[in-house]
């Protein structure tokens, strides 16, 4: 198990536990499925990152709001 940051969607911000292998996530929300898929993040000062992004979101996008989560 590892502690993963979710990004974007109606998870945003939230941290939640993801086992190890788990490469991708489905959450059922009103507005419809929101897949989360992990992504590997090189942040300055605090090494790689493991994220759960959704699909969609462009890997800038994921960057910039990364960065905001952890101010």
């Amino acid at each position: 198990m590892t502690v993963v940051l979710y990004i974007g969607g109606s998870k945003d911000g939230d941290k939640g536990v993801v086992p190890y292998g788990f490469s991708k996530t489905r959450a059922e929300t009103a507005h419809g499925p929101e897949v989360y898929v992990e992504r590997m993040m090189s942040v300055d000062g605090r090494g790689q990152m493991r994220v759960m992004a959704l699909e969609t979101l462009r890997e800038e996008i994921v960057c910039q709001r990364l960065t905001q989560h952890l101010r």
